[in-house]
């Protein structure tokens, strides 16, 4: 019996090693450069725990493959990491109808908010889902929804005159400031986060993306490792904080549809939903409403925090460059006679150029994803694509690229000036994505950025201080933030 049981292990386990040989030698096969895998998992178990993080698994690897692209495994599966921008301009945008999905797994039975969001959307369930979002946030809804982001810059404001010249850890005090501004804008309510205990609101919002190696696992899984999504059925989000959320959401939603109307994003989305009615097509249902408003707040205020606080740490090692903000600053307000509203905070320029130079070297997210619809045959090679198969783009490769960006550890907002933006240096620049799956709110968080930074340098100095470190350690869940922290100090001017 027991020798019956060896023999029988035996064959598992030499089939299970033959079939992991076989799926390995895929791009060997095809003449692409790629990561050796292991045996069983591929390159999975790397970039788990190589720090903790993807992005440190996709920059050490850009430093070894110097081509094109280059190939790795998640267990027998193949992925193409594509890191020439003619390619990915060719993948994204020219021919994007043979890649129009993201590798998300989108089912609603994992995970409902997650399945039913623009973010997991494909084919034709996307482009519907897109066109109807489209309105949400152009310049004239963008025009109303200032009105939110001042009362919370004016509330940042206040709190900072009573930190003064202490050492504070700014992501908290910025995270404030995001979830008020996105609350408001989003679920229309409005909390001085300043001013009060940890409410409930913040609790369970601050809980909806999962943290640690929780979240890590997530986060690879959902793209890379779909059949263990399936099989254990977890969800993307964390349950507990998204079951808050959609309650509240579908509560302000209904008294809005009988009450008084502030031109946010609930009344955008109301708006979008009756005018279909009326024209008798297929409106947006409330669960949508609510998946679209969960995953925009949640996205929403983890950008803003995480960039502005990049932003305030390079300021506080670039004196010059926070005087010249403060300078344009003044001199935009005075032009508009005070007024912090659409039209000033779009005729800061250099504020665009900083924001843009935090957003290349701290990308928010490692990296943009598609999978092929049909064959394919990249021109630039003559590399033919399978129908299925994996595209990574790792932005950070392409942004710490001296080819696009010299000397790219340097802090320098020089690089988005009007000369470069004629030359296309915005042609190489990915936060937001590119094509037609970009970022529906890019706008409307360059706005809160840049009222969160307008409140906070007309009136203070940034400053470094004795637990200021001057690089920063990224720790990545999907989106980006600084390991331990970051220390500055405020001055009054």
């Amino acid at each position: 019996m027991i020798v019956a049981l060896i023999v029988i292990l035996s064959v598992i386990c030499t089939s299970l090693v033959c079939y992991c040989k076989i799926k390995h030698k895929y791009w060997q096969e095809r003449d692409v450069p790629f990561v050796q895998p292991t045996l069983l998992f591929g390159s999975l178990l790397t970039f788990i725990f190589d720090n903790d993080n993807l992005r440190t698994y996709l920059k050490n690897t850009f430093k070894i493959f110097h081509g094109p692209y280059y190939g790795f495994f998640v267990f027998t599966k193949p992925f193409l990491v594509i890191q020439d921008l003619e390619i990915i301009r060719n993948i994204t945008i020219t021919n994007f109808s043979n890649f129009p999905n993201k590798l998300f797994l989108g089912d609603e039975k994992c995970d409902q908010i997650f399945g039913r969001s623009i973010f997991t959307k494909r084919d034709d369930e996307w482009r519907s889902l897109r066109l109807k979002l489209s309105g949400i946030f152009t310049n004239s809804k963008l025009k109303n929804m200032v009105n939110f982001i001042q009362r919370s810059g004016e509330n940042l404001e206040r709190y900072l005159e009573t930190i003064l010249d202490k050492d504070v850890e700014v992501t908290n005090v910025v995270s404030k400031y995001s979830l008020s501004l996105i609350s408001s804008s989003i679920f229309g309510i409005d909390i001085d986060y300043f001013d009060t205990e940890v409410s409930n609101f913040q609790y369970y919002s601050q809980r909806t993306v999962s943290k640690g190696v929780i979240g890590v696992i997530k986060n690879i899984s959902y793209v890379f490792v779909h059949p263990l999504v399936k099989t254990f059925k977890y969800s993307f989000l964390d349950p507990t904080g998204v079951k808050y959320l959609a309650k509240v959401f579908l509560d302000v939603l209904k008294n809005r549809e009988v009450g008084n109307k502030r031109n946010d994003f609930i009344d955008v989305l109301l708006s979008l939903k009756n005018s279909k009615e009326e024209n008798k097509q297929r409106a947006l249902s409330y669960d949508m409403m609510v998946a679209q408003a969960i995953l925009f707040f949640t996205a929403g205020h983890e950008t803003t925090t995480a960039t502005i606080t990049f932003t305030l740490h390079e300021l506080s090692l670039n004196p010059t460059i926070q005087n010249r903000a403060r300078q344009e600053i003044n001199v935009v307000l005075k032009r508009h006679n005070g007024n912090i509203n659409y039209n000033s905070l779009h005729d800061m320029k250099y504020l665009d150029m900083i924001i843009r130079e935090t957003l290349r070297k701290y990308p928010i997210i490692s990296f943009l994803h598609r999978e092929t619809r049909a064959p394919y045959v990249i021109p630039q090679t003559g590399l033919k694509l399978d129908c299925g198969t994996a595209i990574i783009v790792p932005i950070q490769s392409v942004h710490y690229n001296p080819k696009y960006y010299p000397n790219p550890n340097n802090y320098d907002p020089e690089r988005f000036n009007d000369e470069n933006i004629k030359k296309g240096i915005l042609d190489t620049f990915l936060p937001f994505g590119i094509g037609p799956r970009h970022c529906l709110g890019e706008k409307f968080a360059y706005i809160s950025m840049k009222a969160g930074l307008l409140y906070i340098l007309r009136r203070f100095q940034v400053e470094s201080n004795s637990k200021t470190r001057k690089l920063i350690n990224i720790k990545t869940s999907y989106i980006s933030s600084a390991k331990g922290g970051v220390h500055l100090s405020f001055k009054k001017l």
